[in-house]
């Protein structure tokens, strides 16, 4: 019983983690394309770079986000 209980819990968390990576994906997808600054090409380039390099695309994509300037 207790490796049937270990067994659901660990697939559960797995299934969690993976809507929630889904979820972050996408939301950061919406965010690139939504920009006004960026082009077709760089849209693209980001878009492949945070599906390509899953993690490092997406720490990237946030360090360089919160680095550029808000316009008011």
């Amino acid at each position: 019983m207790v490796g049937f209980l270990a067994y659901t819990f660990g697939t559960g968390l797995a299934f969690a983690a993976l809507v929630t990576w889904i979820a972050v994906w996408l939301i950061v997808a919406v965010r690139v394309v939504r920009r006004p600054d960026l082009g077709v090409g760089g849209k693209v380039l980001w878009l492949v770079a945070i599906l390509v390099l899953p993690l490092l695309g997406l720490f990237v994509y946030f360090l360089w986000d919160a680095s550029r300037p808000r316009s008011s």
